[in-house]
């Protein structure tokens, strides 16, 4: 049985000869999408000890990307993966060994950042009330005081292998079978592709699991802030709870979607951040104010 790992590369061929690197002591199909031709991505993969296959795609989107690579996998599971994430093949393994003992049918590893710390991988399916709890009315980073008394999923730091609804997407394990008869939704561009995906593995009756030992450094995540990225977290997520759930929750979604960037805008200004962060955070308002379209 094979492991097919299908890294999504777009213009970073440092990350991706970085994680290549890590990869060199596994025996897997390894497939780089190079999502818009990139030459110096092309010379990245070519340099690269591990034995690989490229595929050229338009600049359509991480799902479009991560589908591209599924599509062409020799794997019985499929790991796909960003390319600023670094993991070893122990990882890999880990992953992979979770699903083909029939323990879960898709398998998350527990993500840290830079310096080590759990950056938390559990997210909460996109429910309206999850929505105002989750994004609008909590912190990303657990409040002591209240952990204790809450059930809130982004607060759950697993020690051990055990179920999740829905999580962080940067490095994901699945049946490569199921994967491509529920691939990830192209409607997106970038973000909350993952989430409606959970959504419908979930109506599939799929499970998924999150394995703390298998561990993933990204560096990106929700220190990430930048205008683009603000937008579409905002116009997304209401996109999202439309075609998972309907026009009636989607309007409930879009005030706490509006509720939720307000929060970021006032957070940051009241801590003095830095203005191009205050900057990013007003175009996710923006955006949010201007999501209704996403309704009908």
């Amino acid at each position: 049985m094979t492991t097919s790992v299908v890294i999504v590369a777009y213009k970073r061929p440092r990350a991706l000869a970085r994680l290549l690197m890590s990869l060199l002591e596994g025996a897997f199909d390894v497939i780089v999408v190079n999502v818009g031709g990139d030459p110096a991505v092309d010379d990245a993969a070519r340099a690269a000890i591990v034995p690989l296959r490229v595929v050229h795609t338009d600049n359509r989107g991480y799902a479009a990307a991560v589908n591209a690579g599924a599509a062409i996998a020799r794997g019985d599971v499929v790991v796909f993966t960003n390319d600023d994430v670094l993991f070893g093949p122990d990882a890999v393994e880990s992953l992979a060994e979770t699903i083909r003992d029939g323990t879960a049918d898709a398998a998350l590893p527990r993500i840290v950042g830079r310096d080590g710390r759990d950056a938390g991988t559990p997210v909460a399916l996109p429910t309206p009330d999850r929505l105002f709890v989750e994004w609008a009315l909590l912190p990303d980073w657990p409040v002591p005081m209240l952990r204790k008394h809450l059930a809130i999923e982004k607060w759950r730091r697993p020690q051990r292998t055990e179920r999740v609804r829905a999580g962080t997407a940067a490095v994901v394990a699945v049946r490569a079978d199921l994967l491509r008869d529920a691939p990830l939704p192209e409607e997106y561009f970038l973000y909350w592709e993952e989430a409606e995906w959970f959504w419908r593995l979930e109506e599939l009756g799929a499970h998924v699991v999150l394995v703390p030992a298998a561990t993933a450094e990204h560096g990106g995540g929700s220190g990430d802030v930048r205008p683009e990225k603000s937008r579409l977290l905002a116009r997304n997520a209401v996109r999202c709870v439309r075609r998972t759930q309907g026009v009636k929750a989607a309007s409930l979604a879009y005030a706490i979607v509006v509720l939720w960037n307000l929060r970021l805008v006032l957070g940051d200004a009241v801590r003095a951040k830095s203005r191009s962060r205050l900057q990013s955070r007003m175009a996710g308002l923006q955006a949010a104010l201007g999501s209704w379209i996403e309704i009908p």
